[in-house]
C-alpha cells in the first residue's frame, strides 16, 4: 500500500513538472499574418534575411520577395524557378541559391535590383546541377552549397568543392564554417581545406538544420529531427531536453544570448532557452495561421518571422505589448484586472478568469502560468473587480459577489451590480455604495462579513460611474448628463440634481465623471471639465488642459502620476514633465482598436504591468520597457514613380550611392529628366513590422514647398506640374514617442523644355537684341517722322501763325490804313475846306477886284483904286499858301507830290499844283476858281498835263494818279 501511495506521488509530482514545463508565459507576442495574396508569392518560404537598412527578403516558390513594413517587391530568377536561400553581404548585396541557378542582386543605375548570374562561371560539366539549399558568406567568400558540390564564389571567380558522397548541410557562425557530408560526418573550412571535426554518429545519424553561436565560445547545433548540440572548441556534446518529442525542425534563429526559436512542422514555433528548455509555443491559437513552420528568422528588433503554409508571420517576440487571453479557445472581453494575493484576476464577458503570479517574474506577461475559471462566476458578464477591507469584491450581471478561494459567494443578488463606492478612507470601511442597473445600494461591512442594508432611496437609474467628493457624491450617466447626489443624515435616502449641457457641459451626453489626484473631474467630448462650486456651472480644468477638444472616456491615474486614458478607439498616456510643468501625451498605435469599447478599463499595477480591457482577454504594456526601447524609428524611399505620357519609375528604393548621415539618393547629373516628366508621386515606408509599424510622416520638396509638412500616416505623396529646375524631396519617420529618424533624401532635375535651354535662351537674347535694335531703329524711324510731322504741323503752325500775324497786321495795318485814310480824309476835307475856302476867298477877291475896276473914281482916289488892284493881284499870287498846302498833301498822301516830281521831272510847279488837285479830285471849275484862270484855260493845262505824263487814252487823269 505505501509503495502504491509512493508510486502514485510520484507520477503525480511527473504531472505537475511536465505540466509546468509545458506551460506558456502568460503574455502572448501579438501575431500578424501576411496571407500569400498579400505579396502575391508562392505557398512557401524558405529562407529569410534583412539587410543593413532594416527590408525583409524572403526565399520563395515565386522568387525573391523585399518587404519595408509598408510595400512587397516581387524579384524573379532568370530562369523563374523556386529561391531557396538568400545570404546578404556588408555591402547589402544580396546573394541568392535558387533552383539550377545562384548569384546576386544588387543596386545599380538602373531603377530596379540588378541580377547577377554566377553559374556563367562554372565549367559547363558544373552546369548541371539541382537546388542551392544554402547560402552562406564567409569572410570574403560566399559559400553556395547544392547536393554534390559547394560553389565558392570569391575576387569573381568560382571554386567547386565536391562531397565526397552528398553535402547536407552548410551554415557558418562564429566566424567558423561548418558543412555536413553523409560519408565524413561534420567538416569544417579552414585555409581553403576541409577538415573533419566529427562524423555523423555524433548527431545521431540526422541531417543537421542550423546552426547559432550561443555564447562567447560555444555553438548550438539543431538537427531535422528536433535534437540539439552544442560545440565549445572542437567538442560536441548532446543537449537532453526535457519533455523531448520527434519533432521536424528545419529551421532555428537566436533571440538573444539565452533564448532561440526552432521552427517545427506540427506545433508551430518553440522558443527555447539555453539548456533546450521549452520557453514558450507559438501556434495557431497564438495566432499563427499554421503550424507548419519552414523557417524563422529574428530581425533587430526582435521580431520572431515564420515562414508558414501560404503565408508569411511576424510574431512581435520583442515587444513591451502582449496579450492576456485566458480563454484563447473561445476568447472572451475582458472589461476589468485585479492583482490579489499575488494572483491576477481577470474579469471578463463571462466569469472571471484567475492564474497565480510567479514572484521572481516582475514582468507579469513573462510568468509562465495557465488561467482558469473562478467558480460560479460565469453565465455573465463579470463586470468590474474591487478590493475592499482586503477582501476581493465582483460587480456582476447577477448582482454583487465575493471571491474566495477561486470561488464566488454571493453578497446581493438580483439586481446587476456595476461598481463599490467606499464612504470613507479609514480602513475597515464600514460602509460602501454600490450602484447597480436600478439604483444605489448601501452595503455594510464587518469583520470578514460583507451584507446589503437597503437600498436608498432617490432617483433610480444605472449608476456605473459614482466618485465621493466631500459630502456630496457625483455620479455619470453617458446618455443623459451628470448628476449630483446628496445623501440624508442616516443614508436612507438620497436627493438627485441632473446637470446638462445648459450648466457649461459641452454635451449632455458621453460625460464620465473620475477621480484624478484627488480631484473630481468630468470627462467629456471636449476635454476635462471641473465643477464650481460658486457659479454651480461647470469649466474647462486649466490644471489638466492638455486634454482640450479631445473625446475622453476613461482616466486612471497611476502610483508615478501618469494618467492614463482612452479616447475614442485610442490608447495613451499622460507624462508630467516637471522640468517643463506640462503634460506630454504619448499614444500606444500598436493596439489602437483593440481596446473594449464602451466599457473601457485599464489598470495601472505598475510601471512593468498596465492592464488594458481588450475584446481578446486584456491588452499588457510594460510601459517601462516601452519608453526605454533603444530602437528608433527609420524611413525609406520606396519608389519614386514620374510621369508624362507613360508612367516611368526612376528610382525603386536601391541606390549604390550613400553617406554617413543622410542617404543620397541619387545623383542629379545622371538623373536628369525631360521637361515632359512633371508629375512625381514619391512612396516611402519604414521598416518597423508587425505592431510596431505604426508610424508618423513628414516631408517636404525643396524647390517648390516652402517648409516641411504636418505629420502624416499616408506614405505617399504627389506632386503635378512641376517646372523645371531642381529638386530635393525630403522624408523622416516619427513613432509615437515622438522620436524622429534621420532624413532620406532624392535630388532629381527637370530639364527646361527646348524653348527654355541655354541655346533657346541665347537665340532668345539675339532676338530680343535684333527686336530691340529694330524697336530702337523703328522707333528712331516712327521719331523721325514724327519730328518730321512734327516740324510740318510746327512749320504750318507757324505758316498759320505767320498767316495769323500777317492777318493781324494787315488788319492793324488795315485799321492803321482806316484811321490813316480817315485821317488823310479828314485833312483832305481840312484842305478840300481850305481849298474851297481860298477859292472862295480867290473869288471874293477876284469879285472885289472886278467891282473896283467899274468904280467910278476920281483921279485922287485912282491910284488909291490901282494900289488896291495891285495888292489883290499879289495876294492870288502869293505861293506862301501853296508850300505849305503841298507840305500837308504830301504827308497825307505818301509823298506823292515828291513821287511825281520825280518820276516826271518835266512838271512845273504849276502842274504840280493842278495835279494835286486832280488827286483830289476837283473838278475843272473848282481847280479854275483856285487858279484864277478859265475852265477853258484849266482844260487846256490838264492836257499838257496828260502829255507830260505820257497818259493812255483809255486811263484818265485821276486814275493814272492814284498808282503814283
Amino acid at each position: 500500500m505505501i509503495k502504491y501511495i509512493h508510486l502514485c506521488l510520484l507520477s503525480v509530482f511527473l504531472l505537475l513538472h511536465y505540466a509546468a514545463i509545458g506551460q506558456n508565459p502568460l503574455g502572448i507576442p501579438l501575431v500578424q499574418n501576411y496571407n500569400k495574396m498579400h505579396f502575391q508569392g508562392g505557398s512557401r518560404t524558405w529562407d529569410i534575411k534583412q539587410d543593413s537598412r532594416g527590408i525583409m527578403y524572403f526565399a520563395n516558390n515565386e522568387g525573391l520577395f523585399s518587404f519595408n513594413g509598408k510595400y512587397w517587391k516581387k524579384y524573379v530568377l532568370p530562369n523563374h524557378t523556386v529561391v531557396r536561400s538568400i545570404f546578404i553581404d556588408d555591402h547589402d548585396r544580396i546573394y541568392v541559391g535558387g533552383q539550377g541557378e545562384f548569384g546576386y542582386f544588387e543596386a545599380s543605375a538602373e531603377p530596379r535590383l540588378k541580377y547577377v548570374s554566377l553559374k556563367s562561371l562554372l565549367p559547363a560539366d558544373q552546369q548541371n546541377f539541382a537546388d542551392i539549399w544554402h547560402t552562406v558568406g564567409f569572410g570574403r567568400s560566399v559559400m553556395f552549397q547544392a547536393t554534390t558540390m559547394i560553389f565558392e564564389f570569391r575576387d569573381d571567380q568560382v571554386r567547386s568543392h565536391a562531397a565526397k558522397r552528398v553535402w547536407d548541410f552548410l551554415g557558418g557562425a562564429g566566424g567558423r564554417l561548418f558543412a555536413q557530408d553523409q560519408a565524413n560526418g561534420l567538416l569544417e573550412y579552414k585555409d581553403g581545406h576541409w577538415t573533419s571535426l566529427a562524423d555523423n554518429r555524433h548527431f545521431d545519424g540526422a541531417k543537421i538544420a542550423s546552426l547559432v553561436e550561443m555564447g562567447r565560445d560555444s555553438l548550438l547545433f539543431t538537427t531535422l529531427t528536433n535534437r540539439s548540440f552544442l560545440l565549445h572548441g572542437n567538442k560536441i556534446t548532446k543537449l537532453y531536453m526535457d519533455g523531448w518529442t520527434d519533432l521536424y525542425t528545419p529551421s532555428l534563429a537566436k533571440i538573444d544570448d539565452t533564448e532561440y526559436v526552432v521552427a517545427t512542422a506540427t506545433e508551430g514555433c518553440v522558443v527555447r532557452d539555453q539548456q533546450g528548455k521549452v520557453v514558450r509555443r507559438i501556434g495557431v491559437v497564438e495566432g499563427l495561421q499554421n503550424k507548419n513552420v519552414s523557417v524563422v528568422f529574428v530581425d533587430r528588433d526582435k521580431n520572431i518571422w515564420a515562414g508558414v503554409d501560404n503565408a508569411i508571420s511576424v510574431i512581435n517576440y520583442g515587444s513591451a505589448v502582449r496579450y492576456f487571453r485566458p480563454n484563447a479557445t473561445h476568447d472572451v472581453t475582458g472589461y476589468s484586472v485585479r492583482v490579489f494575493n499575488n494572483e491576477l484576476y481577470l474579469s471578463s464577458s463571462n466569469g472571471v478568469y484567475v492564474t497565480p503570479l510567479q514572484p521572481n517574474y516582475l514582468d507579469h506577461s513573462l510568468s509562465p502560468g495557465q488561467f482558469t475559471l473562478v467558480s460560479g462566476s460565469d453565465r455573465g458578464e463579470a463586470w468590474r473587480l474591487e478590493e475592499l477591507n482586503g477582501e476581493l469584491l465582483l460587480g456582476h450581471n447577477r448582482g454583487l459577489f465575493r471571491i474566495v478561494d477561486h470561488t464566488v459567494t454571493p453578497i446581493a443578488e438580483g439586481t446587476g451590480s456595476w461598481l463599490v463606492l467606499p464612504l470613507a478612507s479609514v480602513y475597515p470601511i464600514t460602509q460602501t455604495l454600490v450602484g447597480t442597473y436600478g439604483g444605489i445600494n448601501l452595503l455594510h461591512y464587518a469583520p470578514g462579513r460583507f451584507w446589503q442594508v437597503r437600498t436608498l432611496t432617490g432617483l433610480q437609474d444605472s449608476y456605473r460611474f459614482l466618485e465621493l467628493d466631500g459630502e456630496q457624491i457625483w455620479a455619470s450617466h453617458p446618455y443623459r448628463g451628470i448628476y449630483q447626489l446628496h445623501l440624508n443624515a442616516d443614508r436612507t435616502a438620497y436627493q438627485a440634481r441632473l446637470f446638462t449641457e445648459e450648466d457649461g457641459l459641452p454635451s449632455s451626453y458621453q460625460n464620465y465623471v473620475f477621480k484624478i489626484k484627488g480631484r473630481i473631474v468630468f470627462a467629456t467630448t471636449n476635454g476635462l471639465y471641473e465643477f464650481d462650486p460658486e457659479g454651480k456651472r461647470f469649466v474647462p480644468s486649466r490644471r489638466f488642459s492638455v486634454f482640450k477638444g479631445m473625446s475622453i472616456k476613461f482616466l486612471r491615474d497611476d502610483t508615478e502620476g501618469n494618467i492614463w486614458f482612452c479616447s475614442g478607439s485610442r490608447i495613451g498616456v499622460a507624462s508630467y514633465k516637471t522640468d517643463r510643468g506640462v503634460y506630454a501625451l504619448t499614444y500606444f498605435p500598436e493596439i489602437e482598436g483593440l481596446n473594449t469599447s464602451g466599457f473601457e478599463n485599464i489598470y495601472p499595477f505598475n510601471t512593468q504591468n498596465v492592464y488594458i480591457g481588450s475584446e481578446k482577454g486584456v491588452i499588457h504594456v510594460n510601459y517601462q520597457k516601452y519608453r526605454n526601447r533603444t530602437v528608433k524609428p527609420a524611413v525609406l524611399l520606396t519608389s519614386v514613380v514620374a510621369t508624362a505620357k507613360k508612367d516611368s519609375i526612376i528610382f525603386d528604393g536601391y541606390s549604390p550611392l550613400k553617406t554617413d548621415t543622410v542617404s543620397a539618393l541619387f545623383d542629379p547629373e545622371v538623373n536628369e529628366l525631360d521637361a515632359n516628366f512633371d508629375s512625381f508621386v514619391f512612396t516611402f515606408a519604414g521598416p518597423s513590422y508587425g505592431i510596431h509599424g505604426q508610424l508618423d510622416y513628414c516631408y517636404w520638396l525643396e524647390g517648390y514647398d516652402t517648409d516641411w509638412s504636418v505629420w502624416t500616416s499616408n506614405t505617399e505623396k504627389a506632386y503635378t506640374n512641376l517646372p523645371s529646375g531642381t529638386y530635393t524631396f525630403k522624408v523622416k519617420s516619427r513613432n509615437n514617442l515622438l522620436e524622429e529618424s534621420p532624413v532620406e533624401t532624392f535630388t532629381f532635375v527637370i530639364r527646361p523644355p527646348w524653348y527654355k535651354t541655354v541655346w533657346a535662351l541665347l537665340g532668345y537674347l539675339l532676338l530680343i537684341l535684333a527686336m530691340i535694335y529694330f524697336v530702337f531703329r523703328w522707333q528712331q524711324q516712327a521719331w523721325q517722322a514724327k519730328q518730321e510731322e512734327f516740324d510740318k504741323e510746327m512749320k504750318q503752325l507757324r505758316y498759320i501763325h505767320q498767316l495769323e500775324i500777317e492777318k493781324n497786321e494787315k488788319e492793324i495795318m488795315k485799321l492803321q490804313n482806316e484811321k490813316l485814310e480817315s485821317e488823310v480824309q479828314s485833312k483832305t476835307k481840312e484842305l478840300a475846306n481850305a481849298s474851297m475856302q481860298l477859292m472862295e476867298n480867290s473869288g471874293a477877291l477876284s469879285k472885289l477886284r472886278i467891282e473896283l475896276t467899274k468904280l467910278d473914281i476920281g483921279d485922287r482916289d485912282s491910284d488909291d483904286v490901282k494900289r488896291i488892284t495891285s495888292l489883290l493881284k499879289d495876294v492870288e499870287k502869293n505861293t506862301t499858301h501853296w508850300d505849305q498846302f503841298a507840305s500837308h498833301f504830301d504827308e497825307l498822301n505818301d509823298g506823292f507830290l515828291h513821287r511825281l516830281k520825280l518820276k516826271h521831272p518835266a512838271l512845273s510847279r504849276n502842274d504840280l499844283k493842278v495835279c494835286a488837285y486832280l488827286r483830289l479830285n476837283f473838278t475843272t471849275k473848282q481847280i479854275a476858281q483856285l487858279q484864277s484862270i478859265s475852265v477853258r484855260g484849266v482844260e487846256i493845262h490838264r492836257y499838257r498835263i496828260r502829255k507830260k505824263l505820257a497818259i493812255k487814252t483809255e486811263m484818265s487823269t485821276h486814275d493814272y494818279l492814284l498808282t503814283v
